[in-house]
């Protein structure tokens, strides 16, 4: 009986473990998947804005990582936000598009993953960087 509970106990200590491990990784992984990213495409919010569609991997991979340096934010602070500047999808695949807005703000940017609900910010030098990729993958 007593090796039994001795292994009952080995067997749930192992398993939290392995829970405590696959959650902390699942934390540390990047909101937003630039390897399989194959294109991305940006409305601008004003209704006469021309839509920008950007190709080449090196831009693509540049926005994304861009976007994976945004600090996440509570949602409570999102519901200030003017009107967005920017409506856009990534391409994984033919099928899998995963939709952004974007909201350019004098001290940086917010970028909403919609999906998830889940909103970062960018700072001023993340902000310029996200600009000059998109204007150079255009």
């Amino acid at each position: 009986m007593i090796i039994l509970k001795k292994m009952m106990g080995i067997v749930l200590f192992f398993g939290i473990l392995a829970l405590a491990v696959f959650y902390v990784f699942s934390l540390m992984a990047d909101p937003f998947d630039a390897r399989n990213a194959e294109e991305i495409t940006m409305t601008p919010a004003e209704k006469n804005g021309r839509p920008l569609r950007i190709e080449k991997k090196q831009y693509i991979n540049g926005i994304l990582d861009t976007f994976n340096k945004g600090k996440r934010m509570k949602e409570n602070n999102a519901y200030d936000l003017d009107s967005p500047a920017y409506h856009g999808s990534i391409k994984m695949s033919d099928t899998d598009h995963v939709p952004f807005t974007v909201w350019l703000k004098k001290d940086g940017a917010i970028i909403l993953k919609n999906e998830e609900k889940t909103y970062y910010h960018l700072n001023e030098r993340e902000k310029a960087k996200f600009i000059e990729n998109v204007q150079k993958g255009t």
